[in-house]
């Protein structure tokens, strides 16, 4: 995805379609730490502003925005590497060894093996691809703390769940599509929306077009037109979270919140994004409804049955080790990792748990060892009521477990409805 269309994915989405109840404004004692960062990396101090960030972060875990922008500056990090990854790999420049014998004869690589290691190792690393790992841990991280973590969520989705569907344009269609997006950024609105159909008429299946035909109607206050393109974009690309995302939103501006409520329900057995259970959320509110469940946030990244690290891949050096009732959801992932596949589904009969997944087991576990632990209380109340399973893959989703969520999802997507309407009450 270019950068152009991967910040117009993130903004359309998660700031200028947002909901009115969700963007009140609220007084924050972290603003001013929030904005010296900012000032920071908008001077080009990029550096400086991350580790102020990780020191920020390290009194208040839980700051969501803090965790965006840290984000976005490592996103940036990772754009400025890509300038000087060919420096490093490739064509341009290859490390090589010279090792002597004890007489100071030179030994030709091939003769030396581990000199011939080395180099192939030194070869093999990339700065580039360095900095995407650590842009990427660090998005892991600031959902695994906080639950506003919006953009840190949204990043993961779209740079490693969301897949491009508009591979085989045609020219003509391009032609209108490029006219169009030269006309919306312009807020020539009306005008882009003739073009993007143009660009539909020639080809159906054009998901962006159709995308962003919604969006021309949807800033012209014409939202019921949004809401048929945004269906239309639903119902051919089922499988893609945004159209679903702009429908609840748009189904938000005509007062129809329990429209609102289902297709947020309907959108997370998608994907579980922050952004898409806030809309909910805030729906159910407006419905004069609450949606009572509360979010346990996570002392560990979660469990992985087959974890294989590269020298590119980052990890942070300071992060603590588990505590509390993590450890003993550390400790399950052993324990259940030899019934598994490489994705945490539990393929083999064991006498371990009738659960099918790694995390839930993990939690089971964890509740299991830690009883009147206070931080688990909302998962012991799930797991009274027959839906921890649901509150842990779906309520307390996480990236590294999205295989297990997949699987989890596409085979239980009455149960996971089921669910949101069991802990939605009126209030």
């Amino acid at each position: 995805m270019s950068t152009y269309a991967m910040v117009r994915h993130i903004i359309c989405g998660a700031a200028l379609l947002c909901l009115p109840f969700v963007c009140a404004a609220q007084s924050n004692p972290l603003d001013k730490k929030l904005e010296k960062a900012k000032d920071m990396a908008a001077n080009g101090k990029l550096d400086d502003a991350d580790k102020y960030l990780v020191k920020v972060l390290d009194d208040e875990p839980s700051f969501g925005e803090g965790w965006d922008l840290l984000t976005d500056i490592r996103y940036k990090q990772y754009e400025n590497s890509k300038l000087t990854s060919g420096l490093f790999s490739g064509k341009n420049l290859s490390f090589t060894i010279k090792t002597t014998d004890k007489d100071g004869n030179e030994v030709k690589d091939g003769s030396d093996t581990l000199a011939r290691q080395l180099t192939e190792m030194l070869n093999s690393i990339d700065p580039s691809k360095k900095a995407y790992s650590k842009f990427i841990y660090t998005a892991r991280r600031a959902t695994m703390a906080s639950r506003s973590a919006y953009g840190a969520s949204a990043y993961l989705r779209i740079f490693s769940i969301d897949m491009e569907v508009d591979t085989n344009v045609g020219k003509k269609a391009l032609k209108y599509f490029k006219e169009a997006e030269t006309e919306f950024a312009d807020k020539n609105y009306s005008k882009a929306a003739m073009l993007y159909r143009h660009a539909i008429e020639h080809q159906p299946d054009f998901y962006k077009a159709r995308m962003y035909l919604g969006d021309c109607y949807y800033f012209m206050n014409i939202y019921n037109d949004a809401i048929a393109a945004f269906k239309e974009s639903r119902d051919r690309f089922p499988f893609l979270l945004e159209p679903r995302k702009y429908l609840v939103d748009s189904y938000w501006k005509i007062f129809a919140y329990d429209k609102a409520v289902d297709e947020a329900i309907n959108a997370t057995i998608v994907y579980p994004d922050f952004t898409m259970m806030q809309r909910m959320e805030d729906a159910a509110y407006m419905d004069h409804r609450r949606i009572n469940i509360q979010w346990t946030p996570r002392g560990v990244l979660p469990n992985k049955a087959n974890e294989k690290n590269t020298l590119n891949d980052y990890t942070d050096k300071d992060e603590e080790s588990a505590a509390g009732p993590w450890v003993a959801y550390q400790a399950a992932g052993d324990t259940i990792a030899s019934y598994c596949d490489s994705n945490g589904i539990i393929v083999k009969a064991n006498p371990l748990t009738t659960a099918r997944y790694m995390e839930v087991f993990s939690w089971e576990e964890m509740l299991r060892k830690n009883p009147t632990d206070k931080s688990l209380d909302e998962a012991r109340k799930m797991q009274k009521q027959g839906y921890l399973d649901c509150y842990v893959m779906v309520s307390c989703y996480h990236y590294d477990f999205y295989k297990q969520f997949a699987h989890f999802s596409t085979n239980n997507k009455e149960r996971i409805a089921d669910y949101f309407k069991a802990f939605t009450i009126a209030r």
